[in-house]
């Protein structure tokens, strides 16, 4: 089997362009949330509106925030434990890393082998106005 490498020459491509390519291909730099997690969302809010449906989910300051098929609230880090990308969602009632396939139930408990490092879950506290504190 060819490396990468080999196939990007095998094109013709050198020097400035096959560097560019093959930096290209790096994992994405992480983005988490610094320090303690201590935000509010508005509930009213035109961006916070997919929360009224069950399965709906927001991003907010590195934070994945959802309604679980149950109605509930849960709250985890968008940073996926398994190689640190910062693409973890809300899927099939889980939070779920596209990348690798990394799956986490709603406690941050890995349910795969990508998943077996957990996930940072955050609390959720409702406040008056239709507003929810999620936090650490």
């Amino acid at each position: 089997m060819m490396s990468r490498y080999e196939f990007l020459k095998s094109l013709g491509l050198g020097g400035a362009a096959l560097m560019v390519l093959l930096t290209s291909c790096r994992q994405e730099e992480v983005v988490k949330p610094e320090g303690p997690v201590d935000f509010e969302l508005d509930m009213e809010s035109p961006d916070n509106a997919v929360l009224r449906m069950k399965g709906g989910y927001v991003v907010a300051n590195g934070v994945v925030v959802a309604r679980t098929f149950h109605g509930l609230l849960v709250a985890a880090t968008r940073t996926c434990s398994h190689q640190k990308n910062n693409t973890v969602v809300f899927q099939d009632n889980e939070f779920y890393c596209p990348v690798h396939g990394a799956r986490f139930d709603n406690k941050g408990v890995g349910l795969n082998d990508y998943g077996k490092k957990g996930l940072r879950v955050y609390k959720i506290m409702p406040l008056p106005d239709n507003k929810i504190r999620v936090f650490s």
